[in-house]
């Protein structure tokens, strides 16, 4: 057999043994040993994430919602920053760097929640209108 041959055959053999899906990246849900589709246990530590971006001249505060994220790596954390900034550039015609960091990552989703608290109470001391961008 040829190298590449050997090579793709391993690759075949690593991706039926170890079970890869398109459903197992899924944030909202995990998969048991039966490929059955389970919501995540509450008591599950992931880190969890909201992006906002301001925009003084409107008058708007661009704010997510929370996501759960299974890594905190800094590139699936731009990926999810600049996929925000895309959305918010989209739906309300900003003009948001894509390639800048928008989101804000936490331990738990208590403090994530508080954080995101405080600064939807800071955006209305600006008189800035909160603007959920929606799913991005």
């Amino acid at each position: 057999m040829t190298r590449m041959l050997k090579s793709a055959l391993f690759v075949c053999f690593l991706l039926v043994t170890t079970g890869a899906n398109a459903q197992e990246f899924s944030d909202d849900s995990v998969l048991d040993s039966t490929n059955e589709i389970l919501p995540i246990r509450k008591t599950a530590k992931m880190p969890v994430l909201w992006c906002s971006a301001a925009n003084p001249d409107r008058g708007e505060f661009y704010l997510s919602q929370l996501r759960r994220m299974k890594s905190t790596s800094p590139v699936v954390i731009g990926s999810v920053s600049g996929h925000f900034a895309q959305t918010v550039n989209a739906r309300f015609g900003m003009h948001l760097a894509m390639n800048m960091n928008h989101c804000n990552v936490f331990r738990s989703a208590t403090t994530a929640s508080a954080a995101r608290a405080t600064a939807i109470a800071r955006a209305k001391k600006q008189a800035l209108v909160v603007r959920d961008p929606g799913i991005f």
